[in-house]
């Protein structure tokens, strides 16, 4: 019979006390505190810093590759075409955060650009813009319109996603609706950093370079030094006595995909700590929320 030891002997290491190595201030923290709180929003955030990443990639290869494109997954596949396209490069921003769920989502890329260079390849692309307070709107469709055949993004990104833009010093925001880029360039006075779930679920996880939030009180997020996390609305006895069973997803025991975990617990979450090793590709805890397999640790 299998017998998950190692598991065993550092979960019973912290159950006799609460962790409180959260925090306050991160960048995945200050960005959701960019993110006004709708319906829409609180379902699910995604929160990458691609320009950490990529030195992370160059460093290391492959092992990193799978946190490429968070932050803006809706369009990392085209990256190669919307930088020759908008003269735009998506892997150099120094944050992006997604939030929302399709069709109604919208995303917001942080950082330093040629914003003159890229509002001039959105008017050779015939999208209709208009200047404002701090940046200018881009409308290159209706609401949720995909346009395959004459639309000017059509040989760019065949989707809704750059439906509307927003262009401006330190940002760059769209959406495929009008109202998605007022969420994230808008914030107003309750953000998603005030949200009763998302907030305590950032603090939980830390200073992060990629992240995955859920409403169903779910959060997987991976530290700079390859370190993973799980915070996850349940008690850490529960969590604990689930680990040592078998991954839904794939029938094989959890601490082979999570060898090495810790569970402590933050508030009202538990968190699971998985220390890095060189032996495994970073980004094991995304997977998870795909698969859903998080729902049984609950």
């Amino acid at each position: 019979m299998r017998k998950p030891v190692t598991l065993v002997l550092l979960v019973g290491l912290v159950l006799a006390g609460c962790s409180d190595d959260g925090t306050d201030d991160s960048g995945l923290l200050g960005a959701l505190g960019r993110v006004r709180a709708t319906v829409q929003t609180r379902m699910a955030v995604e929160y990458g810093r691609p320009a950490r990443v990529r030195e992370l990639v160059d460093q290391h290869g492959n092992r990193y590759r799978a946190l490429v494109g968070m932050g803006y997954s809706s369009v990392a596949s085209y990256s190669l075409t919307v930088k020759d396209a908008l003269d735009l490069d998506l892997g150099g921003f120094d944050e992006a955060i997604l939030a929302g769920a399709p069709p109604k989502q919208a995303t917001v890329l942080l950082g330093q650009y040629d914003v003159s260079a890229v509002d001039g390849k959105l008017r050779d692309l015939h999208v209709d813009g208009k200047a404002g307070d701090g940046g200018t709107r881009w409308r290159a469709a209706d609401d949720y319109e995909i346009n395959l055949e004459d639309g000017p993004f059509a040989d760019v990104a065949p989707l809704a996603q750059f439906n509307d833009i927003r262009t401006g010093v330190g940002s760059f925001a769209f959406a495929p609706a009008a109202a998605g880029i007022d969420w994230v360039t808008e914030p107003g006075d309750t953000t998603l950093a005030d949200d009763d779930v998302l907030g305590p679920l950032a603090r939980c996880l830390g200073d992060v370079v990629a992240a995955q939030l859920s409403s169903a009180g779910q959060a997987v997020a991976v530290r700079d030094d390859a370190t993973e996390v799980i915070c996850l609305k349940a008690d850490r006895a529960k969590v604990s006595d689930a680990l040592k069973g078998d991954v839904p997803s794939t029938g094989k025991p959890w601490d082979e995909l999570v060898p090495g975990a810790r569970v402590d617990q933050y508030g009202a979450l538990a968190r699971v700590t998985i220390p890095p090793r060189d032996d495994q590709e970073v980004g094991r805890v995304l997977r998870m929320m795909r698969t859903a397999d998080l729902a049984w640790l609950q």
